[in-house]
């Protein structure tokens, strides 16, 4: 049965940290990065943090507390936790909270799993239930998780990509690798430095990827800004599509052979459903250009992609059975 105090549904993402709430139709959303200085201090959270990109001082370095979903600081993690909890609630300055449904990686080891919970407890979480991320984006697209029959969840995030296998409100099988959207950035950095001469910061990759998701078609061009690496002088150069394409199609193929590793070993039962109903490709960086159809190609599966991909597992979260 699911706890009926459990108030907010959490995604600790390593790019975005979403927030649900009972009462709240709109997901919040924030970057989980904060800047410090020397001594640990926060100067900046969130979209704050990230405008300092390219601009910051030497005293001020740019923390993502949780890296791969893994949390490798606890306490900058709790801190970014407590306050899009407090904002979720209103802006309330109440130090407890009542609980939360969190999701978390289908293969998550016991250190893992501890560390998320001293995040949530820390956070001000009162009673915390844990529930695996494909099952929770696969209800939140809408997949009947009591049915006994196969589906197929291909999680993209920022920088890391899981496909799993469920049936019947379980995970049958997993498998992921260190692979996602940032991986995008860089080869977009390395491309416009090294062919185009012109040396751009992570947050303009990340506006250019996001034009080139949104291009109609590949023969038109992209501005990317940068600084000139002969002149030293901002910069704009127009990229064609097509070309930034190619860098992002470059680690596609990593994304695919987890599907194609996956079902080999699959029940084919399981298997048989999966190429009748396809797979539900989510996540944070579902939407990069050309990944649906890539997929499709590679796999030989009919691809979905649900509205707003990113926000599937805190919307599914609490139609997740509690385990027993």
């Amino acid at each position: 049965m699911r706890d009926a105090a459990q108030g907010f549904a959490i995604d600790l993402g390593s790019a975005t940290l979403r927030i649900l709430s009972r009462q709240e139709q709109q997901v919040l959303r924030t970057p989980t990065v904060a800047a410090l200085d020397h001594n640990g201090r926060i100067w900046a959270r969130g979209n704050g943090a990230l405008a300092l990109q390219g601009r910051r001082p030497d005293a001020l370095r740019l923390v993502r507390p949780v890296t791969r979903r893994a949390v490798a600081d606890t306490t900058l993690a709790a801190h970014l936790l407590r306050v899009a909890l407090r904002e979720a609630s209103g802006g309330t300055k109440s130090r407890t909270f009542s609980g939360g449904t969190v999701c978390v990686p289908d293969r998550i080891g016991a250190l893992q799993t501890q560390a998320l919970l001293d995040v949530c407890e820390n956070a001000g979480l009162r009673r915390i239930r844990l529930v695996p991320k494909s099952l929770a984006a696969a209800a939140g697209s809408g997949v009947p998780l009591a049915e006994p029959a196969g589906a197929l969840i291909v999680d993209v995030g920022a920088e890391r990509t899981s496909a799993s296998l469920l049936s019947f409100g379980d995970v049958i099988a997993a498998r992921s690798a260190a692979v996602g959207g940032t991986d995008v950035d860089t080869g977009l950095i390395r491309l416009m430095r090294h062919r185009h001469g012109l040396t751009i910061c992570p947050g303009e990759a990340e506006r250019a990827k996001h034009l080139m998701t949104r291009a109609a078609a590949e023969h038109g061009t992209v501005p990317v800004h940068g600084q000139d690496l002969q002149r030293g002088l901002p910069d704009t150069r127009q990229v064609p599509v097509a070309e930034l394409a190619q860098v992002a199609r470059a680690t596609y193929g990593t994304i695919s052979d987890l599907v194609l590793a996956l079902l080999p070993d699959s029940p084919p039962k399981l298997v048989e459903d999966v190429y009748d109903r396809g797979l539900i490709l989510c996540g944070e960086a579902a939407h990069l250009h050309g990944l649906p159809d890539h997929l499709r190609d590679r796999t030989g599966l009919p691809v979905h992609v649900p509205d707003q991909p990113g926000d599937v597992g805190v919307r599914g979260a609490w139609q997740v059975r509690d385990p027993g």
